[in-house]
């Protein structure tokens, strides 16, 4: 299981890196200070972070989500937890995964890192992007599940 769980995290994490490309290329042209499915981390615990701390905040917060949301999933399927769908590595089973993960963060972790509930505090559109970027790292997890397709899966 171990294994799995840790080819979970890296996919996760190739799919938050493949994500955030788009945001890395502007932010690094300097084309853009609002990162393209990436959330605008503005400050922290209080302090008001520079342009550059912002985005490499914003880019680390969001490559931890992807490698957690990557390594729960797995779990959650290998545990047999996705009674919902009974369907694991399923597109349709992902997805719900997914939107049950920005209701989570949304609801307790953004709050408990105080960017408010679902992000508030980050901008009035947060919880949309949130729910975007969760659907296509969905989507991203299950393509590279796909093409990555071990005999375990």
């Amino acid at each position: 299981m171990m294994e799995n769980l840790l080819l979970g995290s890296a996919i996760g994490a190739i799919a938050g890196v493949v994500l955030a490309i788009p945001g890395v290329i502007l932010e690094s042209a300097r084309r853009t200070k609002n990162l393209p499915l990436i959330i605008d981390v503005k400050e922290v615990w209080g302090k008001k972070l520079t342009d550059n701390e912002v985005f490499l905040v914003s880019l680390l917060i969001h490559l931890i989500f992807s490698t957690l949301a990557g390594t729960i999933y797995v779990l959650f399927a290998e545990s047999g937890w996705l009674f919902i769908t009974n369907a694991p590595y399923a597109l349709h089973s992902i997805e719900i995964f997914a939107v049950f993960a920005w209701a989570v963060t949304g609801a307790l972790l953004y709050p408990l890192l105080g960017f408010g509930f679902f992000g508030r505090r980050e901008g009035h559109h947060i919880w949309f992007e949130m729910l975007v970027t969760q659907l296509l790292l969905g989507l991203l997890f299950w393509l590279a599940i796909r093409y990555y397709q071990p005999f375990f899966f």
